[in-house]
């Protein structure tokens, strides 16, 4: 799928409150569990064999930080997940592409 076809897509759905959040995340193939994660780890996100996309946040953080850390993460999935075959993100808070995720937002 075109990257800036589903970024439009995408980010409209979310912010156009008549649709239920789960049922926009089901419609571009992004499943999303709230897991209890250690400190350290806000969030991850990754690819299944089926090409699914999974959005894994962690439930002990408050509000405000999880839609921070969903909109990072939606910028991962995204810009960044088509166009590389495969990252890991152990202490890569200083890198260029978890950056530039921290800048992403929804509104």
């Amino acid at each position: 799928m075109n990257v800036k076809l589903l970024d439009m897509q995408l980010l409209r759905s979310l912010r156009d409150e008549t649709i239920p959040f789960h049922e926009v995340m089901n419609a571009f193939n992004i499943r999303t569990t709230i897991a209890n994660l250690p400190s350290s780890v806000h969030a991850y996100v990754y690819v299944s064999r089926k090409g699914r996309y999974h959005l894994v946040m962690n439930g002990n953080i408050n509000a405000e930080t999880q839609y921070e850390v969903f909109c990072h993460e939606i910028k991962h999935i995204i810009y960044d997940l088509p166009t590389v075959g495969y990252i890991v993100g152990l202490d890569m808070q200083r890198t260029e592409i978890e950056k530039m995720a921290d800048l992403f937002e929804l509104a």
